[in-house]
């Protein structure tokens, strides 16, 4: 049922990036052991299967090597390694429910292999077509078309994180959760189920063909599109139809090319004192700070990997939306939360750990919502 799936731009600036050493013509490297860098390390791909691009550059190529891609998933299938792609077959998925797979990409003398996670959806069904348009980092357009005009039906979106940390994990206890939430609502409108469900704005329960706008989402986020058949009498309801879904995932918003200069002095009392200078930007930056057994923290000399920073641009995004759902504005959060110019800020550590120091440069658009508008500029101490 996935119709959209990460755009690969990010391939092309790999490409004009490193040398690709598959190419007919480069001499083997001499600038030190291979890196190989993945235009993405997640795959979601519908019931339907089909071929699945993957691109890549390599810094520091041997002449004459190509990644290899293998997997132990018989319904993957590596079907070639081109100059600046690996392609995969995804069979189509014949099962009531999703899967995964790990397909490991290896390189002559590279340091460790590469591990690609995909997840398929279930077989299609076909009761509901999804299309979304319009995306954004915050916001797209769903139209919702049921293969039955006549039929009753739910057409909205979730947050994927939802299901991380509600402990839902079956598409009947959702559906019971969901409708638990508004039978609750209803009650305290004095209402029935059904007189709430036909008198909610925005709509929430559709006959034919129905649009619906979104905004104010997250960032970089993923979001389940869905629909299922229903029908209300009172406070009862009746599923007539298995809910169908699909995921769309958000870019994250153009970044600026930003970088800060980092200071750390280390005191022997278990604290550290740092000093942040912004190199041409007169705006807001966070700062956070992230010891060696946290999700965030890479070893000095990686980078941080494309899971980091959605995190970490999800963390902020996070934290504004909650402060600003309290009744805060957008410039409250920047002034209380992130700094300007020139910062000398003391920072308490633990014993025995190791930390990672992070600042991005953030921005409010119109008074919305805060969000990552650089690439983490990050140090060791």
């Amino acid at each position: 049922m996935l119709k959209f799936r990460r755009m690969v731009a990010m391939a092309m600036l790999i490409c004009s990036a490193f040398a690709l050493g598959c190419e007919s013509g480069v001499e083997e490297s001499t600038g030190g052991v291979p890196v190989v860098v993945l235009d993405r390390y997640e795959l979601n791909v519908d019931g339907n299967g089909g071929d699945m691009p993957i691109y890549y550059g390599v810094e520091n190529p041997i002449k004459g090597e190509r990644p290899v891609a293998t997997t132990t998933a018989d319904w993957i299938t590596p079907l070639q390694t081109e100059a600046t792609k690996i392609v995969l077959r995804v069979a189509a998925n014949s099962d009531p429910e999703p899967r995964e797979a790990i397909v490991t990409v290896t390189y002559k003398n590279i340091e460790r292999p590469i591990r690609i996670f995909i997840t398929q959806d279930k077989a299609v069904l076909d009761k509901f077509h999804f299309e979304v348009s319009n995306v954004t980092y915050k916001s797209c357009t769903v139209r919702y078309t049921p293969a039955d005009e006549t039929i009753q039906y739910m057409a909205n979106i979730i947050d994927r994180e939802y299901f991380n940390y509600s402990g839902v994990s079956t598409e009947e206890a959702f559906i019971q959760a969901e409708m638990a939430n508004y039978l609750s609502v209803a009650e305290h409108y004095e209402m029935t189920l059904e007189e709430l469900m036909q008198n909610l704005s925005p709509q929430l329960v559709y006959t034919g063909e129905a649009v619906r706008q979104f905004d104010g989402m997250q960032h970089g986020g993923k979001y389940l599109i869905y629909s299922y058949g229903v029908t209300f009498s009172g406070n009862s309801y009746d599923i007539t139809t298995p809910i169908h879904y699909t995921l769309v995932e958000l870019p994250m918003p153009t970044m600026y090319d930003v970088k800060f200069n980092l200071h750390t002095t280390v005191q022997s009392t278990g604290t550290a004192t740092l000093a942040v200078s912004p190199k041409g930007w007169d705006g807001y930056y966070n700062v956070q700070i992230a010891p060696d057994d946290s999700l965030y923290y890479v070893p000095p000399g990686e980078s941080p990997s494309e899971f980091v920073i959605r995190a970490l641009a999800n963390a902020f995004y996070n934290s504004a939306r909650s402060y600003m759902a309290q009744g805060n504005n957008a410039s409250k959060f920047l002034s209380s939360h992130c700094y300007q110019g020139e910062k000398r800020l003391d920072l308490q550590l633990e014993p025995g750990k190791r930390y990672m120091i992070i600042v991005f440069a953030v921005e409010s658009e119109d008074g919305a919502i805060p969000v990552m508008r650089s690439m983490p500029t990050i140090d060791h101490i």
